[in-house]
């Protein structure tokens, strides 16, 4: 039987042909996929969105032409989404700066290391809880670590953090901590 076939016995309520239906679709489906997406993985991800689209859909809608095609159709949108999903992903990642003009503020610019602690210190002697959450938060602390070091709320921490960089930036800016 094809697709068109068991699309109208399933229509009709036969038993099996829903079943039947659905498991010689998805193979369709998968082929396809798998040969317009190189990647097996994302390929699996495109097909099953069709599927579920189209278990969704298909006894809802009316087809009078072609089942598979209108199933086909559905999975050229999905992969059509896909590929666009890509291009922006790609076009995002090559918008970010080039992280080699960087590498000389790594850890062997002792300036930028002295004015730093220079900074600390002075966010310290104004607000000891700042300097404090900073150091946690830079060492790789997870939220729930420094609300526990520190005895506050997650939402607490967050706006002490939020502050803390704040003096953090204008130290580094201005040369000093305003209260």
């Amino acid at each position: 039987m094809n697709l068109n076939d068991l699309y109208n016995s399933a229509r009709s309520g036969q038993p099996t042909a829903q079943e039947d239906l659905f498991r010689d679709l998805s193979v369709r489906l998968r082929v396809i996929a798998n040969q317009k997406i190189w990647d097996e993985n994302d390929a699996e991800d495109v097909a099953q969105e069709a599927l579920a689209y189209i278990a969704r859909e298909y006894s809802k809608i009316e087809i009078r032409t072609s089942f598979a095609a209108w199933a086909a159709k559905v999975l050229d949108n999905r992969v059509l989404s896909y590929i666009k999903a890509k291009r922006t992903q790609k076009e995002r990642v090559e918008a970010l700066p080039d992280t080699e003009q960087y590498s000389a503020i790594g850890d062997s610019d002792a300036e930028l290391k002295v004015t730093l602690l220079d900074c600390l210190k002075k966010i310290a002697q104004s607000n000891p809880r700042y300097a404090r959450i900073i150091n946690l938060h830079y060492q790789g602390y997870t939220t729930e670590e420094v609300c526990g070091r520190l005895n506050m709320t997650p939402n607490h921490s967050y706006v002490a953090l939020s502050r803390a960089r704040s003096m953090l930036t204008a130290c580094l800016e201005k040369g000093g901590v305003e209260l």
